[in-house]
């Protein structure tokens, strides 16, 4: 089959297969960057699992842009009072996690005030959400979407956006807003690998897995144009990323990632080499993989698009203006 054949390449990076890849590649370093802020040295199933809670609290928050300005800021956490709770089973659902697995986690969360019961559902609390570290992480979070931001912008890599409907001045944060839309940026890329990953846990391991094998690479390497295996940088210049070094970065127990990354040798998205794992390129032409890497840049021109129409990046561009001509973004991943 040829991989650039109409009906396999997803119509959001036909003809722009450099661009594509590159783009891939600087929101996968900068998606699995804005989990490790969140983190804050927890285990990274509890930061998806409060990010899911989180998100699915504040769902009439991110679906009207007037209560998006009205709580943007620091100091803004959306009220309790307008929180939807979540069930454990949906939270499990959400993750494609075993439900005993998430309400082992979940107890844990309840006894350290993370979230609280209500309704039959899971909450997380204004109150938790505004304690100084939780602001703190969502300044971090801010700061890596800006810089995300500018690297899309100066590489030419973002399309046409909607203007501002809302003017920010250069004293405003609304470091809730970002969050918003960024975690729920977050969520649909996972939710969408999980389709051929199984679960989110598989997801993040091939996320950074993926991340080390590239970021070594030069945003100027030549690249072929087409999306076959060929097309990309070969599978032994690719760095690769032992099971131990994936335990420190996602904070997970060794022998629990070693247990996924035995099951995706076996599945064929990672491959062993005598110096440790890497998602070899076979496996990055294949269709479904295009298919996620079409769907995930969608999202990404929709997420800056909200952005824009929310004066955000209007108020970033005020203080970063663009200097340089666009750099070349042929580059194979």
């Amino acid at each position: 089959m040829t991989l650039s054949a109409e009906g396999v390449v997803p119509p959001a990076i036909r003809g722009r297969a450099q661009a594509a890849r590159l783009s891939y590649r600087v929101t996968v370093s900068a998606v699995l960057d804005i989990i490790s802020i969140a983190r804050r040295g927890r285990n990274v199933l509890d930061t998806l699992l409060l990010s899911t809670i989180t998100q699915a609290n504040i769902a009439p928050v991110n679906q009207q842009g007037d209560l998006q300005v009205a709580y943007a800021g620091a100091d803004k956490a959306p009220p309790d009072e307008i929180r939807r709770p979540i069930s454990v089973n949906a939270l499990a659902a959400s993750l494609g996690l075993p439900f005993e697995t998430v309400r082992r986690r979940v107890k844990g969360m309840l006894a350290a005030g993370d979230c609280v019961l209500r309704d039959g559902g899971l909450v997380a609390p204004a109150e938790t959400l505004s304690t100084p570290e939780h602001v703190a992480a969502l300044g971090g979070v801010y700061e890596r979407l800006r810089a995300w931001y500018y690297d899309m912008r100066d590489l030419d890599l973002i399309g046409d956006l909607p203007p501002p409907t809302v003017k920010l001045d250069a004293q405003t944060f609304p470091i809730r807003t970002v969050a918003r839309l960024v975690t729920e940026f977050n969520l649909r890329l996972i939710e969408r690998l999980m389709a051929y990953q199984g679960d989110a846990i598989n997801v993040l391991i091939t996320l950074e897995t993926f991340r080390a094998n590239t970021e070594a690479f030069n945003t100027r390497l030549q690249g072929g144009e087409g999306f076959e295996a060929a097309d990309l940088i070969p599978d032994r210049l690719r760095t690769p990323i032992s099971a131990s070094a994936l335990s420190r970065k996602l904070g997970l127990p060794t022998e629990t990632v070693r247990r996924h990354v035995e099951h995706l040798i076996a599945a064929g998205p990672l491959r062993r080499t005598p110096g440790g794992l890497i998602l070899t390129s076979e496996v990055l032409a294949e269709p479904r993989a295009l298919a996620a890497i079409g769907e995930t840049l969608g999202n990404l021109q929709r997420l800056f698009a909200s952005l824009s129409q929310l004066g955000v990046l209007a108020l970033w561009d005020s203080l970063n203006p663009r200097q340089a001509q666009p750099a070349a973004v042929s580059q194979r991943a």
